[in-house]
């Protein structure tokens, strides 16, 4: 008889024979066979005999051989052709589930047990590898809370292992909290899964939901309540504890606004090291009767805890690395750090990694205080010219008369003052890069003569009848919009073609939240080597308070509030009297009080399902494409049948 067989993959080995009966196959563990893999739907396919008519298969089988059909999966089945919506097997055809690889073999039946089949949730193979997606190994599929104890807790004990796992790699707060959302999205079955940091008082209990959480529940659920209760009894108690309608198992009655919400249970777990909060995990379903059990807030439980020590001992490592950095001896050639993991910076990054082989002008444009200068700095470090000095000029702070002469050089008396002939910078970054800041702000008679150095690669001093050649790589930037600037007369359109052959603008902080945790851990560590003192921690509070905070002078802005803070701190810890008045008093964005309804949705679904197919189903890449949060794209192909 025939055999489906797992050649390798995380059930390497596990195998079914393939008799006149409809065969499904999956993560759940009523499949004929159960796929350990991530990336497996619960019933992910059907495996039809010749001819088979059975009602339970989704589409007609096929006469002559054996028939495997995709159940509209989330990752797809592929083959080596592409994706697989339905094939006839012949002997030996190999195709993919994930990291799981399946073999049809027609011949004699070789199991030497035909129930061989995964079944057993503790024997689970490749346990000590993470999985290569953000997708982590969901709980037994059943209907919403009808699992058993046992179930759950077993597969709890499996997910937590590969939550572990996740942790070690996962880079800032940013990414570990993330990991809540996969956790809620498909172990804990929850609707609505954030992040709260402490904020203070305020209306949520003394906590404010993380910037990129806010963002989603905003866009989705509008102004449904959270269970303020819930939160205040959390920081008070300082344990994880459960609200469900169900009140003999809850640890806190639901409140009036929360049934009329239709909220049915919610749950919170402190991320809590020694007597300091960081955050509280909260999940809580919408609709339904079924509240969350103990199990699950045992689950939550322990992934906070997990949370917490990693945010911990990171906190601990940056202090030691920052005191190593402090106590070595400085590097003979500088160390260009970018920081930025927002998908906006991302792209940044790799407009850097691109350009900078090329000897082609570079314009940076921006807001002040967004790094324009060390962005031009990156891109001439990793350049083939990195072995000679960047010669940086800021044309704002040059006086109108000496503009030319600094660029171009001069001669022994050409003006008055001119007691001797000096080169300009244009001279010296031959071979190299020459970086004009604020390049918007040359005179129109410079603009000319910058525009001949750049096409014919000559200069003249001033004074002089002589050309020089040159070879160098401009980078210029500006705050201004010179494509603006030139409908206005104020700046050569032909220059601003001649200099707009490599572009990037850089984003504002505000537009970068994810950022700002990263960016104030590197001026802490910055600060205490500068002021040879060991490294200071931010309070929850304080952290808070620069999340919240729109930074008009951007990072440079936060970089000074950072300084400011670990000179006039007393002690380790920077609390939020530490901050300047300023940047405390700012609030927090209110959730919208509804949401749009459009009638766009069948386009929407088409365009997920199109770029899901185009990202071969990897989930994080779908998300990151269409810029949304990863339990929000969860959330959509759930409602298309597609988990």
């Amino acid at each position: 008889m025939p055999v489906l067989r797992v050649v390798d993959g995380p059930s390497k080995n596990a195998a079914v024979v393939l008799a006149a009966d409809r065969v499904t196959l999956g993560r759940d563990q009523t499949n004929g066979l159960c796929l350990n893999d991530p990336k497996s739907s619960r019933i992910h396919a059907e495996l039809l005999p010749p001819g088979y008519s059975g009602k339970d298969a989704v589409g007609p089988a096929d006469p002559v051989g054996w028939l495997m059909r995709d159940l509209k999966s989330s990752n797809g089945t592929w083959g080596p052709e592409g994706r697989l919506e339905t094939v006839v097997f012949n002997d030996g055809f190999t195709f993919r589930i994930g990291a799981s690889y399946l073999r049809f073999e027609a011949g004699e039946d070789t199991l030497e047990d035909p129930s061989q089949r995964w079944s057993d949730p503790q024997s689970v193979s490749g346990l000590n590898e993470a999985p290569d997606e953000p997708s982590l190994l969901a709980a037994p599929a059943s209907p919403k809370g009808t699992r058993t104890g046992i179930e759950r807790a077993n597969a709890f004990l499996v997910l937590l292992h590969q939550i572990v796992l996740r942790t070690h790699t996962a880079v800032g707060r940013e990414a570990l909290f993330e990991l809540l959302d996969d956790a809620a999205a498909e172990a804990l079955e929850g609707d609505r899964c954030a992040v709260f940091i402490p904020d203070g008082p305020s209306e949520l209990g003394g906590w404010q939901l993380w910037p990129a959480h806010e963002r989603r529940l905003r866009a989705r659920y509008g102004a449904v309540p959270f269970a303020r209760t819930l939160l205040m009894d959390a920081r008070r108690r300082a344990e994880p504890l459960l609200c469900a309608n169900a009140t003999a198992q809850g640890d806190v009655a639901p409140s009036r606004s929360m049934v009329q919400a239709g909220v049915t249970s919610a749950m919170a777990a402190p991320l809590r090291i020694g007597d300091q909060i960081h955050a509280l995990l909260y999940v809580d379903r919408i609709g339904g009767t079924v509240p969350f059990t103990r199990t699950e807030l045992e689950f939550l439980a322990a992934v906070a805890n997990q949370m917490a020590v990693q945010l911990h001992n990171r906190e601990r490592v940056a202090g030691l690395e920052a005191e190593v950095q402090r106590l070595a001896s400085a590097p003979r050639r500088q160390v260009i750090s970018l920081i930025g993991e927002d998908p906006s910076m991302r792209q940044v990054l790799d407009f850097v990694a691109k350009a900078a082989p090329t000897s082609a002008p570079v314009l940076i444009l921006g807001e002040s205080g967004t790094g324009k200068e060390l962005i031009a700095r990156a891109i001439h470090h990793q350049s083939q010219r990195s072995d000679r000095p960047l010669q940086v000029v800021n044309c704002a702070a040059i006086a109108e008369s000496l503009v030319e002469s600094t660029l171009f050089g001069h001669v022994k008396g050409a003006f008055t003052g001119a007691d001797e002939t000096r080169p300009g910078v244009f001279e010296l970054a031959d071979q190299a890069t020459l970086f004009l800041d604020e390049v918007g702000e040359l005179p129109h008679q410079a603009q000319a003569k910058l525009l001949r150095a750049l096409e014919q690669g000559e200069v003249q001093r001033v004074g002089d009848g002589v050309l020089r050649k040159v070879d160098v790589r401009l980078i210029a930037a500006t705050n201004r919009d010179l494509t603006e600037e030139a409908k206005r007369g104020r700046f050569r359109e032909d220059l601003l073609h001649r200099l707009d052959v490599l572009a990037v603008t850089l984003p504002p902080l505000r537009d970068r939240p994810a950022d700002i945790d990263r960016l104030a851990d590197h001026f802490l560590a910055q600060t205490a080597s500068k002021l040879n003192q060991p490294i200071k921690r931010l309070a929850p509070e304080t952290r808070a308070a620069l999340l919240r905070h729109p930074w008009p002078g951007n990072v440079r802005q936060l970089r000074n509030v950072i300084e400011r803070a670990c000179i006039f701190a007393s002690g380790e810890v920077i609390e939020p009297a530490d901050l300047p008045e300023g940047v405390t008093d700012a609030q927090p964005a209110k959730l919208s009080s509804s949401t749009p309804i459009t009638n766009l949705a069948e386009v929407e679904r088409m365009h997920i399902l199109r770029v899901l197919d185009h990202c071969g189903g990897n989930k994080k890449a779908t998300a990151e494409i269409l810029q949304i949060d990863r339990s929000t794209l969860y959330a959509k192909l759930r409602q298309y049948g597609r988990i």
